[in-house]
């Protein structure tokens, strides 16, 4: 099937100016994402380069078509990196790393421009290895949800395995007999940057949105001081959880978790000092969760948990494990020790009739019986 390269070429230029421009009236809308700037320039760097490397068929200039055309190319995927560490941050990022790749790139690339296919080689090399890691560092930025992480993820990998097939082939063509003509080899790279490049582009946007999302999430059901989860956040996921649990047939146990006098600490250390306290608690509960159990800061010094999937035998033996880390755990403000201890309640059900607030309710009358014995210990109902 025979493809005429100067359409390509032009379609490529086009689609990434507009994309570029999409980027920059985004960016307009959200001056804080800065981000969205820096990928806008990464389509018009790229559109550029294309020009160039157009040219090259044309104009005698290969310092122009060959050196400055590939240097544009190594600068697209550092700066859509650059673009994701923005955004990961979400402050000013050092232009130092991507100004020390162009500079190390720039070196080979001036004794190579004379013969474009060796430059094509270090080229699509160098962009290959920069996607493959843009591809890992995806995987770093969380949290955001799996599918969108893993698309983006696996296109800046395809691209790198992509472009390191390009340079191999372009290695054995400059060696050997023509197995494939250039046209035609730069016209297969051409189409993959541009499907490529624009499903990146694209999920760009889908990515930071989501992030964004899940952010906003965070600050409606998060404890701002502990870091779990607060009421609101308990109730919505401690009743998705319970409704899994009922609709498998399985246990469902909920724990109440009280701080034993701590009005008295906040009044003989202050205020900072209980603070500390609930964040060494809040610390110590998040080291006795598992992935799918839910933990959350409901009250002043109250803490609710659901467990998934838990008899009566193992929920007793995270309560123990919760009161006796507590009381063992040397609590310190300021050089003040603080002796400190929790109380738990809780219960274990399988009807498949009650809803969250009732089983709250049952481990609270359970707290309330271990606080009445003594406290520093855990019931059940």
């Amino acid at each position: 099937m025979y493809i005429h390269l100067p359409t390509v070429i032009i379609t490529t230029i086009l689609l990434n100016l507009l994309l570029g421009a999409a980027m920059f009236v985004i960016f307009n809308a959200l001056k804080s994402q800065k981000s969205f700037r820096t990928w806008g320039i990464a389509c018009f760097v790229f559109a550029i380069a294309n020009i160039l490397a157009g040219l090259r068929f044309s104009l005698d200039a290969p310092w122009l078509t060959v050196f400055v055309a590939d240097l544009l190319i190594i600068l697209v995927p550092l700066l859509a990196l650059h673009g994701l560490r923005q955004y990961q941050l979400q402050r000013s990022v050092s232009n130092r790393w991507t100004a020390r790749i162009m500079i190390i790139s720039a070196v080979p690339l001036y004794f190579l421009y004379q013969n474009p296919l060796q430059a094509q080689v270090l080229t699509a090399s160098i962009c290959a290895a920069l996607y493959i890691y843009s591809g890992a560092y995806v995987q770093t930025i969380k949290p955001t949800p799996k599918f969108t992480r893993r698309a983006l993820s696996v296109l800046f990998l395809v691209h790198g395995v992509l472009l390191f097939a390009t340079a191999v082939v372009v290695a054995i063509e400059s060696k050997a007999s023509l197995v494939i003509s250039s046209e035609q080899l730069i016209t297969v790279l051409l189409i993959a940057h541009l499907l490529l490049t624009t499903a990146t582009t694209v999920l760009f946007p889908v990515f930071v949105f989501s992030l964004n999302e899940r952010r906003l999430l965070e600050v409606v059901n998060i404890d701002e001081l502990t870091q779990l989860f607060n009421r609101r956040g308990f109730f919505e996921l401690g009743s998705e959880l319970l409704v899994k649990n009922q609709a498998q047939a399985r246990p469902s146990c909920v724990l109440m978790l009280d701080l034993d006098r701590f009005k008295s600490i906040n009044d003989r250390y202050g205020h900072a000092a209980g603070d500390a306290c609930l964040r060494d608690v809040a610390r110590i509960i998040r080291k006795h969760m598992r992935e799918h159990d839910i933990a959350a800061r409901i009250g002043g010094e109250e803490f609710a948990i659901a467990l998934a999937d838990v008899d009566r035998m193992q929920a007793e033996q995270v309560s123990r494990r919760l009161v006796e880390r507590v009381a063992q755990q040397a609590f310190e403000f300021e050089g003040e020790r603080i002796d400190l201890t929790v109380s738990v309640g809780g219960i274990v059900t399988t009807a498949n009739q009650r809803d969250l607030s009732e089983l709250l309710n049952d481990a609270d009358s359970a707290l309330y019986e271990a606080k009445s014995s003594g406290r520093n210990q855990f019931r059940f109902v």
